[in-house]
């Protein structure tokens, strides 16, 4: 899943890319793609403009573009954007940030047999795949565990076994009603216990020991989220060495909720422009695609814009 070489697009915007599903395999899904391709073109409008029309046929992409799009392709721009570090797979100090609201708890997810999930429980199931797929591509990664309420508490130290955090996941079952979300507190507890790495030398020469990526799980539809004081986030967002990525599950976005408000301060996180930003809305594949993209190290994956993944049939890549 970690990519050797640089993209050789270096396009400035990111966008949030969806696959395709074909919905006669499983027709439980119709509806819940259609209203994913309602909230990508009601995101894309508020993200660009009310001037920019989408055609028709790009509502079939599911392509959904984050707050980026509104800024200016300048010179500047493409400078923030450009990665200097080397592209190697060093160490991760991953710190997963899982919401427990009570909204986690509530039945929104349907299997292709007709069963049914919350979203904290299958939130659980990818993160297992993930923690144990992460370690075996390089077991030095290690991962610290907070959980989400209206405030951010920290549970978990580093730990280089994934079992103890998965062991630890699987005792999480209180929630709890929240109306509010103070994501700023997120980020003053990485501050206070997390040490940015120093690279003594030039930066685009000698690797990292380790980078901070922090990978938020947020599921609540409603409520508000907010961050009064970016200083302690644009503190650490301003080290080349640390990543924000998020995947948000939500209900159908409606006017009964505020799922699009939430995705825009989610968004509005990846200031850097290299964040991978996924959501997922009642579809358990999607969901497993997104955390698999997860996967990739932050210092050798492409911008998200730039992602293609697909099958390949090994017959194909025996060599005649």
């Amino acid at each position: 899943m970690e990519t050797g070489s640089p993209p050789e697009n270096t396009d400035t915007s990111s966008r949030l890319t969806f696959q395709e599903y074909d919905i006669t395999e499983n027709p439980l899904l119709a509806d819940d793609i259609q209203n994913d391709a309602l909230f990508a073109s009601t995101a894309r409008a508020q993200h660009k403009g009310s001037n920019s029309e989408s055609p028709p046929e790009q509502h079939h992409q599911l392509d959904l573009q984050t707050n980026q799009d509104n800024k200016d392709s300048d010179s500047s721009q493409d400078d923030l954007l450009e990665l200097t570090c080397p592209r190697v797979n060093c160490q991760e100090k991953i710190i997963i940030c899982l919401d427990l609201s009570a909204e986690m708890d509530k039945v929104t997810f349907r299997s292709r047999s007709g069963d049914k999930w919350t979203p904290l429980k299958l939130i659980k199931r990818a993160l297992r795949l993930f923690l144990q797929s992460k370690s075996r591509i390089n077991k030095k990664h290690q991962y610290a565990l907070i959980i989400l309420q209206e405030n951010a508490v920290w549970v978990r130290d580093f730990s280089s076994n994934p079992r103890e955090i998965i062991h630890l996941l699987d005792d999480l079952e209180d929630t709890s009603p929240c109306d509010t979300l103070n994501i700023g507190s997120i980020f003053d507890l990485i501050n206070s216990r997390v040490e940015l790495p120093q690279v003594s030398g030039d930066p685009a020469v000698l690797p990292p020991p380790y980078i901070v990526r922090t990978l938020l799980l947020l599921g609540r539809s409603q409520g508000t989220i907010n961050m009064a004081d970016k200083e302690m986030f644009r503190f650490l967002d301003s080290s080349p060495y640390f990543f924000v990525d998020a995947l948000y599950v939500h209900e159908p976005p409606s006017e009964d909720n505020k799922c699009e408000q939430i995705f825009d301060c989610i968004c509005d996180l990846d200031e850097k422009g290299q964040s991978y930003i996924f959501e997922a809305a009642r579809n358990p594949t999607k969901l497993y695609d997104q955390m698999a993209q997860l996967l990739a190290h932050p210092l050798q994956r492409p911008l998200q814009r730039d992602i293609a993944y697909r099958l390949l049939n090994m017959a194909d890549l025996e060599v005649s």
